[in-house]
């Protein structure tokens, strides 16, 4: 070697004076220990990298495996009612009676939709709404199309409509209307079947443009069997046969008869396409003082007014706010149940067993009677029919559906009525 590369005292241009030996086995040592150290920094580098996507791929693959699963957190379900009358009567029953027990109808909470009239029809998207707390959705019960009655999307949310608002049939109209003296002038009558029949007309397009099949739950009355079920003053209950949902109700007498035909014969449009269930909820008189027939009786009985009305043999179709609320769930829940539905207790009483059994919860006399006369003179058609005449009807498609009564005596549903908050 004429430089020696490793002599520090090396002059430019100068021989070195003391050349180290080196021998090849020390320059291939050499080679092999850089060689060593290469490898193990690119093995090191490598590995970081192997580990890196192996922490990737482990984060990856769980997420992948999940989607083919059906993992991952998935909008809850409900079954969506869209509901008329919703602040009713009935409708606040109905919507306790979901709240309190938690019901479900084909395994799915319940969430329900108030249906507010109004003179356009709101388009919101009830998918993405909450269940908690009743949601407001206005409809057209005017419209000219089906997506001018109920908007489009919101219809398609709907598992089933349960129609309940009508005019009120025991009131007047005008500022006194509500003492329901003489109330059933031309214009009264017009607006109870207006009420009932247009709005139920609607409502039966909307199902039957439905794609998918839906329950529509309607509201009807026992009153469809007519007026005629008195005891003769020389008879026994033996001799009034019960009407059930298979008798004919095409003869029957009255003007709420002709109400009940024309109002269930509104709902046939949703029959036209098959899949589409429709139910004619036939209501007997709810058991409630907030409201109906016996938040007026109330006060009178419980100041010791009460008595007879007539002859007190007619019949009193009545049921428990509780028993009607759980009815319709029962309802909801049963797709065998269709057609005409009886809504009545199944053991019917007349006005003198309802007047002893009220005058007994209030620990009341009953001894005051209302004559015929007085009825006819107060309350003109709407006394002679409602007051004066009765319905006996039998719940059989309920019963034969597996429904239990909770208070099928008059006595119990009094006593239900009197504690309850529906």
């Amino acid at each position: 070697l004429n430089r020696c590369p490793f002599s520090t005292q090396m002059k430019k241009g100068a021989a070195c004076t003391r050349a180290p030996r080196i021998h090849f086995s020390t320059i291939f040592a050499t080679m092999i220990l850089l060689t060593s150290i290469s490898v193990r920094r690119s093995s090191a580098v490598f590995f970081q990298k192997s580990k890196a996507k192996a922490v990737s791929s482990s984060s990856v693959l769980p997420n992948w495996f999940s989607s083919m699963s059906g993992g991952g957190e998935k909008p809850k379900e409900y079954y969506t009612i869209g509901l008329t009358g919703s602040n009713g009567l009935v409708g606040t029953a109905l919507r306790d009676e979901l709240s309190r027990s938690n019901a479900t109808v084909d395994g799915k909470p319940v969430r329900v939709v108030c249906l507010v009239r109004s003179n356009a029809a709101e388009a919101k998207d009830l998918s993405t709404l909450p269940a908690a707390g009743d949601t407001t959705l206005q409809w057209n019960p005017n419209g000219k199309t089906v997506e001018e009655i109920v908007h489009p999307e919101a219809a398609a949310s709907m598992d089933a409509i349960v129609h309940l608002s009508g005019e009120n049939v025991a009131t007047g109209l005008g500022p006194l209307g509500f003492l329901g003296i003489r109330p059933w002038t031309d214009a009264k009558k017009k607006e109870i079947l207006d009420s009932r029949v247009v709005t139920t007309k609607a409502l039966a397009q909307v199902v039957a443009a439905s794609p998918t099949p839906k329950s529509f739950l309607v509201a009807s009355g026992v009153g469809a069997y007519g007026d005629q079920f008195v005891i003769e003053p020389n008879g026994s209950a033996d001799d009034v046969s019960a009407a059930d949902e298979s008798t004919d109700t095409s003869q029957a007498r009255g003007f709420l008869a002709e109400v009940s035909r024309q109002w269930e014969a509104a709902s046939d449009a949703a029959k036209s396409k098959s899949g589409h269930r429709v139910v004619n909820m036939r209501f007997g008189v709810l058991m409630s003082t907030k409201g109906g027939a016996l938040e007026k009786l109330y006060p009178i009985f419980f100041m010791g007014g009460g008595g007879n009305v007539g002859s007190g043999r007619q019949y009193f179709p009545f049921i428990s706010a509780r028993d009607h609320a759980r009815a319709m769930v029962h309802t909801l829940q049963t797709p065998s149940l269709e057609g005409p539905v009886n809504f009545c207790s199944p053991q019917p009483c007349t006005n003198a067993e309802f007047t002893t059994a009220f005058g007994s919860c209030l620990n009341r006399p009953t001894i005051l009677p209302f004559p015929s006369f007085a009825v006819q003179t107060l309350f003109g058609e709407m006394g002679t029919e409602m007051l004066l005449g009765g319905t006996k009807a039998r719940p059989k498609k309920l019963l034969d559906s597996g429904f239990t009564f909770q208070h099928p005596t008059i006595k119990e549903a009094l006593a239900s009525a009197l504690k309850e908050s529906i």
